[in-house]
């Protein structure tokens, strides 16, 4: 009997040591070396207009407003907590309805010559992204000059010199981070373009 309450204490010390050594300890180390070397990303990778914060570069915004590029749909409204789309089917009636008020929203933008861009109407997997597809910006450019007076080319440079390539060349689409791309539009517009 004195060799089980034996065990079982020693069983019980290890436990506590291990869950203090890798609960407290390791998640306090790991939270140092990322601030340390990676605070903005450690912080969520926050950008900031005159010293506050107006949103992540990893989550995407609603931009409501014609004069600014809209972003991909979210069904979750963007809200971080609720991360994942509706996954409907393309026969769902739920999901036709929100791609036909998405093309009524766009419907600025379109005519017989030029096609909607897929993600413009179709919301990503995380219904979360912040980037809109290279071809999603260049196809909002009419309208968003329509209604901010900048200039098509001056909007065309602007989506150019903010655009990521592929990762390693390979993965994923040329892409554009919708908020970091609207605050220049903001600030164009406050410069007088």
């Amino acid at each position: 009997m004195k060799g089980k309450i034996k065990n079982l204490s020693v069983s019980l010390r290890i436990l506590i040591i291990g869950i203090v050594i890798f609960s407290i300890a390791y998640s306090g180390i790991i939270g140092v070396i990322g601030q340390t070397l990676w605070e903005n990303q450690a912080d969520g990778s926050l950008i900031k207009s005159e010293g506050e914060v107006i949103g992540s570069k990893l989550i995407g915004q609603n931009f409501d407003e014609s004069k600014y590029f809209y972003g991909r749909p979210s069904s979750i409204d963007y809200n971080a907590m609720k991360s994942g789309s509706q996954n409907l089917g393309p026969n769902n009636p739920e999901l036709t309805e929100r791609v036909q008020k998405t093309l009524e929203k766009i419907s600025e933008n379109w005519n017989s010559d030029n096609k909607v861009p897929s993600a413009l109407v179709t919301e990503s997997g995380s219904a979360l992204d912040p980037h809109i597809t290279f071809n999603s910006a260049v196809f909002q450019i009419p309208r968003v000059s329509k209604n901010t007076g900048i200039s098509k080319e001056k909007l065309r440079s602007l989506v150019e010199n903010h655009s990521e390539e592929k990762l390693l060349g390979l993965f994923g689409m040329k892409r554009v981070n919708v908020l970091k791309l609207n605050l220049k539009v903001k600030r164009l517009m406050e410069e007088g373009d």
